[in-house]
């Protein structure tokens, strides 16, 4: 009897672990985050980056995402494409800002 319950304690551990293991688009927002933050303290020191979200395709290899920033009193996001390598190192390029205005539209900053 104690043999099954120390067997069902030590499932229900790595269980516990399996599910709280992140997912591949979760790693790709934490990476994708930590690299803008990164590359971004250098350009506009006053920028914060905020909620990184992404869509990973069907197929290949180029995800798109979406980075919530503030600077000062302005949000808005980078629409970001990240190219995730044969390595799993991450190549991103940002394009041009969105910037929230009348608190529901988004336009050019």
């Amino acid at each position: 009897m104690r043999l099954i319950a120390s067997l069902f304690a030590v499932c229900a551990v790595a269980a516990g672990t399996a599910l709280a293991a992140t997912s591949p688009v979760q790693s790709l927002e934490k990476t994708l985050k930590a690299d803008m933050v990164k590359t971004f303290k250098k350009q506009a020191p006053k920028l914060v980056i905020g909620t990184v979200s992404c869509v990973l395709p069907a197929n290949g290899v180029t995800a798109h995402c979406k980075a919530n920033f503030t600077d000062g009193g302005f949000k808005g996001y980078y629409p970001v494409t990240a190219t995730i390598e044969d390595s799993g190192n991450i190549k991103w390029t940002a394009e041009s800002p969105k910037c929230l205005y009348n608190k529901k539209t988004y336009t050019a900053c």
